[in-house]
């Protein structure tokens, strides 16, 4: 099962949704039909053809959700952005509706004349009721779903319910005698659905031109990284929405230098962000070794600091030598004192932790470790270990700054 499969299993199919809003986009408009035919009302007529603006823009959305599901090798990255698309075709259909509005109840007639007004009225308060439960429902399922031709379509709904509130207040002002006041409420609306229609229009042109998601959802991709203890730098974090889903891209630094090691930390990373940010449908990470400008080298010695031991845990002293990585020169020496010396136990692995702990990436040893414990703990923090015949410092040296590090 893919990651977006795995998604959709979780949180359902959103077209079910677009569905129902289309049939019920279908119901409504038929319904005002039947009113603006029994009371004759202009407003209720423009308000029909507006609801009837809104069955198509629904089926927009079902189509722009079923489209985006589509993948081939024409479209290899899916089809995501349709449902912006589609979007966009929406926000145009709110900002017709607010012109319909300007039209129809701005230069409608000054002085209507009303049949069947009280079935009007009840007709048009069960309409604002039904729009308003099902907008709610429809807009937790888009930011369930993150579906943005679901938010779209139920921020149409609220300007249908304010196009119908306006139709009502039309019906009572002119039957109280104040038909200014559908004239009012009028600006009202047409502001609202200006705003609504804006907001649509920006949130779906961000997407269609790749902006970034937003610095939540950054963050929270970056807080899952930093998790990660070989990640030592987080050079750059892209993503961009495609549709309702997320494309992550990184480029990281790790602080290990096998290939293998690597590629299996950058896929627990992929996995981790997949999980906990469902929304994302593919995570590219692009990664590097740590670059140094010097290398640590650990060497085991006796007293005299000169000849190398034959033990490692049992060594009285550890050279500590730093090498540029460039020049290949002695930049620092130090004989640090063995500080596990006198233990009795778990002194190889206690010395190896301690030479990690001052930044050691190479250790010699005259004597292989033999799957003990040293050799997990230097093998877990891609600590090379060299095993060499040489006696002395003096030839480890030789071999040092002539030769290149593997």
């Amino acid at each position: 099962m893919t990651k977006k499969q795995n998604f959709l299993r979780k949180n359902g199919d959103p077209s079910r949704i677009a569905f129902y809003s289309t049939l019920l986009n279908i119901l409504v408009a038929g319904a005002k039909g039947i009113l603006a035919w029994l009371s004759g009302s202009a407003a209720l007529l423009a308000d029909t053809i507006h609801g009837f603006s809104d069955t198509f823009a629904s089926l927009l959305v079902l189509v722009g959700i079923w489209l985006s599901k589509k993948k081939s090798e024409a479209f290899p990255w899916g089809l995501y952005k349709v449902e912006n698309f589609v979007a966009l075709a929406s926000a145009g259909l709110i900002f017709f509706a607010g012109y319909e509005i300007v039209q129809h109840v701005f230069k409608g007639e000054k002085d209507l004349i009303f049949g069947h007004l009280y079935s009007s009225l009840f007709g048009l308060l069960a309409i604002i009721l039904a729009i308003g439960i099902f907008s709610r429902f429809e807009a937790r399922k888009a930011k369930e779903y993150n579906s943005p031709s679901l938010r779209a379509d139920a921020s149409h709904w609220y300007s249908d319910i304010g196009s119908t509130a306006l139709v009502l207040v039309a019906l009572l002002g002119s039957r109280a005698g104040y038909p200014i006041l559908d004239r009012l409420a009028a600006l009202v609306m047409v502001g609202f659905i200006a705003k609504v229609g804006w907001d649509i229009l920006k949130d779906s042109m961000r997407t269609l031109l790749d902006a970034s998601v937003d610095p939540m959802t950054l963050d929270r991709i970056r807080s899952i990284i930093q998790r990660f203890s070989q990640v030592r730098e987080i050079k750059s974090i892209q993503a961009r929405n495609s549709g309702r889903f997320v494309f992550v891209r990184t480029n990281l630094v790790f602080g290990m230098k096998k290939l293998a090691q690597a590629h299996q930390v950058s896929e627990e990373i992929e996995r981790s962000i997949l999980k906990e940010i469902p929304q994302v449908d593919q995570v590219t990470i692009h990664y590097e070794p740590v670059k140094k400008d010097f290398l640590i080298y650990a060497l085991p010695m006796e007293e005299d600091k000169k000849s190398l031991s034959d033990h490692f845990g049992d060594a009285p002293y550890f050279c500590l030598v730093r090498i540029s990585a460039k020049e290949r020169r002695v930049q620092e020496e130090k004989f640090l004192r063995n500080p596990y010396l006198k233990e009795e136990k778990g002194k190889g692995i206690k010395v190896s932790e301690w030479l990690l702990q001052n930044g050691v990436d190479t250790v010699y040893t005259k004597k292989a470790f033999d799957g003990k414990g040293p050799s997990y703990v230097f093998s877990s923090a891609d600590v090379e270990v060299i095993i060499t015949e040489d006696e002395t410092i003096a030839e480890v040296y030789k071999k040092l700054t002539i030769s290149e590090i593997n």
